[in-house]
């Protein structure tokens, strides 16, 4: 199954339980400009509307995952004044927040750069895959800019190093990165497609649910106080009742077998509780 838009330059694809999106921009390292970044987000919520895909891969074409925004000039009055509103609704943030929030685990397969905006996106992701020769930079400031990564980043490497970060606005790479956390797992290039896609193959089978209440609940306790962190816990367990994954993971276990993970909703009305014998 594949769909493509050479117009907005980004791709879906279906492989299995995994949807993949891809940034199709090669020739110029995939920068956004915000039909683009509309594409994008009306494809992550494709994604999250389909049941049978259970996990999505970002990846981009060519020589860079994402090179940031297209600073070229542009009709930037096309979607409403350049204004906070309008930023959020047209801007990248508005991917990144959906991917965030996505209730099923993301994948990114980040080759070349990712910078700028590039690094968001690519932060957004719940996993990263990257090749040796890979940079990260929050290069905002390089440009006379603020602001992007400024959310992210402190979350993943601290407030100091993020702060030397986003202040230089230097390249990150990968021995670096790994150290940091931004990345997940270095790969050779000419690997690094068929590791992901087993990596997110493999999450495709697992409990989307859980997946989902985790990232929701993660998401929540960043920004909470204690008691009310332990609150959002506690409430993605409570959430995760409605799922049949959450019987069928006790009963594997009980059984002494893997588990079988659907991410079947539990309809009480029709589908009332049936206790263990």
């Amino acid at each position: 199954m594949t769909e493509s838009d050479s117009e907005h330059r980004v791709r879906y694809d279906v492989d299995g339980a995994v949807g993949i999106i891809t940034l199709d921009r090669p020739n110029k390292l995939n920068a956004l400009y915000p039909e683009m970044i509309l594409r994008l987000v009306d494809l992550i919520e494709r994604a999250r509307r389909d049941n049978a895909v259970r996990a999505l891969v970002v990846r981009g074409e060519g020589r860079a995952f994402c090179s940031g925004d297209d600073l070229s000039p542009e009709d930037r009055f096309k979607y409403g004044p350049p204004d906070l509103h309008t930023r959020l609704r047209t801007g990248f943030p508005r991917a990144v927040l959906d991917m965030l929030t996505l209730r099923k685990p993301i994948v990114g397969i980040v080759q070349g750069y990712a910078v700028g905006a590039g690094l968001d996106v690519a932060l957004a992701c719940d996993f990263r895959f990257s090749d040796p020769k890979a940079k990260y930079g929050a290069v905002y400031v390089n440009r006379g800019l603020g602001g992007g990564s400024t959310y992210l980043l402190p979350r993943f490497v601290g407030l100091g190093r993020a702060t030397e970060l986003l202040l230089l606005g230097r390249f990150v790479e990968m021995e670096e990165a790994l150290r940091l956390g931004l990345v997940t797992e270095v790969v050779p290039l000419e690997q690094i497609e068929k590791r992901a896609m087993e990596f997110a193959h493999k999450l495709s089978k697992g409990p989307t649910q859980a997946y989902g209440a985790i990232k929701n609940a993660r998401n929540q306790g960043l920004g909470l106080d204690p008691v009310k962190g332990f609150e959002a816990q506690i409430l993605a367990n409570v959430e995760l009742m409605f799922h049949r994954d959450a019987r069928e993971g006790p009963r594997a276990f009980r059984e002494r077998r893997e588990p079988n993970f659907t991410s079947e909703w539990i309809d009480l009305q029709y589908d009332p509780l049936v206790p263990y014998e």
